[in-house]
């Protein structure tokens, strides 16, 4: 018994079609819309990546000052707006929640003073130990005030 290849291979392609033996693509899930604090913030997280970078480097304490003053600006602009965590809060408790979020921030951006102050001591150590102590509380921050990303 002669078996003929083509029309072999035309039943299997219909019974397991060739999408099954590519690899899966993944599943784009809709996104939540980026909100006007959040593009703010990726803003400064660009900025403060390149601060933690850079700190120890006392050639580069005056693109650091400037990266701190573009820090507190962002951030001063970012106390106008309220996080989107904010809409998951009871009714009751928003008001407190903001007043919450408010009040941190405006301590964070009181700390960059003590760091402008090292860069223009040329205090890279005490800098670097003032952006650990920041970068700490920036993550209790997110924690607290930050809606959680969809996985």
């Amino acid at each position: 018994m002669k078996t003929r290849p083509l029309p072999c291979l035309l039943a299997l392609l219909l019974l397991f079609p060739a999408a099954s033996l590519l690899p899966a693509q993944p599943k784009t899930e809709a996104k939540a819309p980026e909100t006007e604090l959040h593009k703010l913030m990726e803003k400064n997280n660009g900025a403060w990546r390149k601060l933690r970078r850079q700190a120890a480097d006392a050639a580069s304490n005056a693109a650091s000052l400037e990266l701190v003053a573009a820090l507190r600006e962002g951030l001063t602009k970012a106390l106008a707006l309220n996080p989107a965590k904010a809409d998951d809060v009871p009714a009751a408790d928003r008001e407190k929640f903001i007043a919450a979020y408010r009040t941190r921030l405006k301590e964070f951006i009181a700390q960059l003073d003590p760091l402008e102050a090292a860069f223009k001591s040329n205090d890279n150590a005490g800098a670097q130990a003032l952006i650990a102590k920041l970068g700490a509380r920036q993550k209790d921050d997110h924690k607290e005030f930050r809606r959680p990303e969809k996985e």
